[in-house]
Order: C-alpha cells, then structure tokens, then sequence
C-alpha cells in the first residue's frame, strides 16, 4: 500500500466553531465550557439532558458535540447518538465526541452501534481537548465536500470525490474507501462493489472492507457466501456488531427466524442497551408467536426510552399486543395508560386505540371497547401501520362489525399478497369468526382484485396509454405502498409516460420516490434493473430540459 502523503495541514481555527455540550452534571458543564473559551470557542451552548439537547439542535447546526455516555436518565449517550444518525438530525458534518469515565470505557466502546467520531476518558485537560478537536476538525475539513454530498445522497458525485482522495495518497484514503464501497452499493453498482471491495482486503486485512464485502455479496443474492463471511468476521472481531445485525438480517430473510434471533440475542450480549436492536428481536419474536420474548425485549426498550423524545408509540403498541396475546391484559391497560399521556398526535392516537379496542374486549369492557374502536376507525386520511390493521381488524370482529374487518383486511392483502405471514395472521383471526375458508376467500378475492388492477394497466400501456396506465398505478401505489409489483410498475409507466409525451418534473419525481421505495424495501427486486435502465433513457433524451 502506497505510503499517506505527510503535507503539513493548514492551522485549525476555533474561533467561530459552534460546540454543544452534554452532561447531567453542572461542575463537568462548566468546566468544559471554560476549557473551550480558554481555546477562543465562545459560541458555547450547555445542555443538561436529551431534551435540551434536540431543543438546541433543532434550532441550529453545530461543528461538535460533546456528549457524556451517563447522562443521568434512562436514555445515555449512545442511545442519542444512535437516534440522530438513524433520523438525520445532525449532518455528517457534525463532530460527535463520547465522553466516559476510563472505568467505563470498555463497556461503552463496544456498545458502539453507531460509532461516534471520538472518545474522551474523563478527567481530561484542556490541551488533550484541543489536540483531539485539531485532528478531528483537520479530517472533517479535507471529508467536508463529502459529507454535504452524502447529506445529499449524490452517489455518483460522491465516487468521483472520493477517488480524488485516494488518488491523492494522502492519510484520508481509507476513509474514502470505506466511503467509496457504501456509495457503489447504494447505487446498486454490485459486481464493482464486490471487486472494489476484494481489491482492498489484497492491501490488507480491514474488517470494516470483510463487512462490505458480506453486504454486497447479500445484494447479489449470495446469501451462503456472505453468511460464512459474516461467521468469520464474528469470530475474528466479536464486537463488530454490524456483522451480526447483517448476519440476523440474512437468516431473518431465508425465514429462519429462530436462527436470526440466536444471533441478535449474542450481540445484545456485548450491547444490551440497543434500542435498534431490541426492537429487532422483538419484530423477530412476535413473527414466531413468541410473545413472551416480545414483551422482554420491548419492555427494555419502554423503560429506556422513559421521560425521553426517544420513546415511539409502535412500541407501546406492540408491547400491548403482546400483553394481549399472553393474557397479561390489565398489564396490557397500564401500559396504553402510559402510553396515552405521552402520544397527542392523531395517528398515534388512532394506533393506540385499534390496539386497547383489542385488550378492552378481552377484558369485557363493552363501552370501553367500542368507544377505542370508533376512535380508531376515523376516517381522516391518517394511515395505520399494516401491525396496527390487524389489531383493529381483530377489534371490529370482536364487536361483530365483520365488513369493516373485511376492508381493513383486504387492504392488508393487496399490500403483501406475497407474504406468508400475513396470511397465517389473517387465518389466525379468522379463527374464531368463521375459520379458515372465510379467510381463504378474502385472501384470493383480495389479490385477483389487484392482479386485475395491474393486467388492465399494463394492456393500456401496451397499447400506447401510458398516461392513462401511470395514473392508475399511480393511484393503486399510493393506495398500497407495500405492494411491490404495483409500485415498480407505477414507476415503470410514469416513465414510459415520460418518454413518449414529454418531461414532467412532478411525474419525474413521483417515479423516482416509488423507485426509492421499491428499493428500500427490496433492493434485489427484479423491476429495479428496467427502471434504472429507463430513467438512463430520460436522461439522455431529455439531458436540456432536466439541467434547467
């Protein structure tokens, strides 16, 4: 490997940095705040707890922040760190700094899920403050154009840059690797990933290039090879635990679930706090009916997340559910009572509702029951989860309203007509309501209303329609986002649409986000390759009008 140029960086200026600061403790406050003036950071800002600290980044971006592991709560800093990465509140430009006791450093490193840019083992002094921020802020500046391109999500562009990296040979060149890998893979470019990836291991041996090439072989659909590849990963770095989300994943998609949860119950070994993964083995759980487990895992998740802007309504649903199932119903009551003093918005309303119509007809409170189920039914264009459908399906069957269980139920089956699953819940609720043939014809009648939906469509873009079949696929994928031979196909038509009769930014964008969300829910999805190739067309056909 070709040795990092040493060219001398430009001095760091601290003058007009922008710091957050957050700790539970008032003297570590100020001492960091008086650190940081002693370095010329008057731009100070001192957050006590979670709270605080989204109420300041919600109002303005900051260079750093410095956030201590114990915050004091339920919630610690790894916990917050994870919930800004994974909701995009904080840019990649954003400095996040973990600050520890040295007792505690081990068990906080490997709780690592997303790393953040550094540690700080406490006591520090003001000058190994200053020689972390120099480096960290050195890096940040040469990664900057990057980092507003991933902001972005302009891969291509991204490749581009980061090539001039490595081409440069200066000490950035892994970074940029590591950042090159993940843009081809997102931008479906698999065969280069797998190469690009392979080229990398020859320099030498890089876990974090090990874990790309497992993702980019799952991409292929080379689901064996990158299970064995993961296995080893796992036993040379046992605390990568990407490699096991990955390897979960894996199992999880090949209907293993079981095997899926054997490895998620080994990493929560290493990182018990997980929010993201507790949630994970809980969905895993309750797909196997083990709603023991389910309860475990989300009751974790609900006292962490307690007092705290982390918390979500889906786990106190799902936490209910499983409540239910078990027959833990006055549990069930309490913890949709906690749960409805905290969620005001309507949506979260309703969801909480369809699932205390369940639990109060359990219990035989009759009033109660239909008073949550009307709330739930409301008809105000808000949409239910598909888990959320299914409960309030089994409500309204229980106050024998078994047409609106219908609907609800058939718009669950066109959006997974595929899905195993869904079918078994389906003839699970049907159990006591007519049994399994009551079930069946729902299932069948559902998915030939849409596969009708989608021949008549496809037959008018045949003939030359496409207008006309775009705005039919476009309405049934907006009706059922989860379908997706129904949302590729709207995406394909839109397309066809604009090829034939001129470019249409709106009709531009509204193919590209089914094209996103057929991807995200499936990036192997066979439709994935025409539409790419089509939109390729556009481009070039219509290369003025889009640059303008």
């Amino acid at each position: 490997m070709a040795i990092p140029s040493t060219k001398v960086a430009a001095p760091i200026s601290f003058t007009d940095r922008k710091i957050l600061v957050i700790d539970d403790m008032p003297d570590m406050r100020t001492t960091m705040r008086n650190q940081m003036q002693a370095l010329g950071i008057m731009n100070v800002s001192l957050a006590s707890n979670v709270r605080e600290a989204l109420s300041y980044i919600s109002q303005r971006t900051y260079d750093v922040i410095l956030c201590d592991y114990y915050l004091g709560g339920s919630t610690d800093g790894q916990q917050f760190l994870e919930y800004l990465r994974t909701s995009n509140a904080i840019s990649r430009a954003t400095l996040f700094i973990m600050i520890t006791a040295e007792t505690g450093f081990n068990s906080v490193i490997t709780a690592a899920e997303c790393m953040p840019d550094d540690y700080l083992l406490k006591p520090f002094t003001g000058e190994t403050l200053k020689i972390r921020l120099e480096r960290l802020l050195e890096r940040k500046a040469r990664l900057a154009a990057i980092d507003r391109l991933q902001d972005q999500g302009a891969w291509p562009e991204i490749i581009k840059a980061c090539d001039d990296i490595i081409a440069s040979k200066d000490k950035y060149v892994v970074d940029a690797m590591r950042i090159k890998g993940n843009a081809l893979l997102m931008l479906q470019q698999t065969e280069q990933a797998i190469n690009f990836y392979q080229n990398a291991l020859k320099m030498r041996d890089m876990p974090w290039a090990k874990l790309g090439l497992a993702r980019a072989l799952k991409f292929k659909g080379e689901d064996e090879q990158a299970s064995h590849l993961l296995e080893n990963i796992i036993d040379d770095n046992p605390r990568l635990l990407a490699a096991y989300d990955l390897l979960g994943k894996i199992h999880s998609d090949a209907g293993d679930a079981e095997k899926a949860l054997h490895v998620l119950d080994n990493a929560c070994k290493i990182a018990p706090h997980s929010l993201a993964r507790q949630r994970s083995i809980a969905s895993l759980a309750e797909s196997t009916g083990d709603y023991e487990r389910v309860d475990k895992a989300l009751s974790v998740v609900v006292k962490q997340t307690r007092n705290s802007p982390l918390r979500d309504p889906i786990d106190f649903a799902k936490l209910t559910n499983a409540l239910t199932e078990t027959g833990e119903l006055e549990r069930a009551v309490d913890v949709l009572k906690e749960a409805k003093e905290h969620f005001k918005e309507n949506a979260e309303v309703k969801m909480l509702a369809a699932y205390e119509a369940v639990a109060q007809s359990h219990l035989g409170n009759k009033e109660l029951a239909k008073k949550a189920l009307d709330l739930a039914l409301a008809d105000d264009g808000d949409n239910l989860s598909e888990a959320s459908k299914l409960a309030l399906a089994k409500a309204c069957l229980a106050q024998n309203r078994a047409e609106e269980a219908r609907e609800i139920l058939k718009s669950v089956v066109q959006n997974n007509p595929d899905s195993n699953k869904v079918q078994a819940e389906i003839a699970s609720i049907y159990k006591d309501h007519g049994g399994d043939e009551i079930a069946q014809h729902l299932i069948e009648s559902s998915v030939k209303e849409v596969i009708n939906l989608n021949n008549e469509a496809v037959q008018k873009a045949r003939a030359g329609h496409y207008a006309e079949a775009s705005s039919m696929l476009t309405e049934a994928a907006l009706r059922l986002p989860n379908n997706l031979q129904i949302v590729s196909n709207a995406a394909l038509s839109i397309l066809m649409d604009i090829f034939t009769n001129g470019y249409d930014s709106e009709k531009s964008i509204r193919a590209k986000q089914f094209q996103d969300a057929v991807f995200k829910q499936n990036n192997l999805y066979p439709k994935l390759a025409e539409i790419n190739a089509f939109q390729i067309k556009i481009q070039a056909k219509y290369k003025l009008e889009i640059k303008a």
